[in-house]
């Protein structure tokens, strides 16, 4: 009975230690779901949340770093704006487009010490009824001199 015990309490510890840094516990996660599901259908919708790292944006004040985010006065894409300006990464700037990734396609997951220079990624979220085709892209902006995280929703 000990040795049953023992292995149940110890499989309970390590899908714990899982989760830990993992989408569940993403700050960025609840607004970002609760954004692509808003999107109806026949519209599209996106969110851009640029950072500079190590100069602020061109044609803009000298500063050692700069984020912007730019959710087009939707009230759910401000949500998420407001969730990347708090807790985005900016040094490591491509850690937002996995994280996005990781939120909206709970079966894809980045190994911890991974870094995205540039990449896009697309998948469906939601039902085959009802939901939105997502395209997360991370991309060199050369107009701001910054990184770009798009998240667009296209609904269906």
């Amino acid at each position: 009975m000990r040795r049953f015990t023992f292995t149940v309490l110890l499989l309970a510890a390590i899908s714990g230690c899982q989760l830990v840094g993992s989408s569940a516990s993403d700050p960025l996660c609840i607004p970002l779901r609760a954004f692509v599901a808003s999107v109806n259908p026949h519209v599209t919708r996106e969110i851009v949340f640029y950072t500079s790292w190590g100069s602020g944006f061109k044609g803009e004040e000298e500063a050692f770093f700069a984020k912007r985010c730019v959710h087009n006065a939707y009230v759910p894409a401000k949500a998420v704006c407001d969730s990347l300006m708090l807790n985005g990464a900016v040094e490591f700037a491509g850690h937002n487009a996995t994280r996005a990734v990781s939120c909206l396609s709970t079966h894809t997951h980045f190994a911890k010490r991974i870094q995205l220079d540039r990449g896009t990624f697309s998948f469906n979220y939601g039902t085959d009824n009802r939901g939105a085709n997502v395209t997360v892209s991370f991309v060199e902006d050369e107009t701001l001199g910054a990184m770009a995280l798009h998240v667009t929703a296209d609904g269906y």
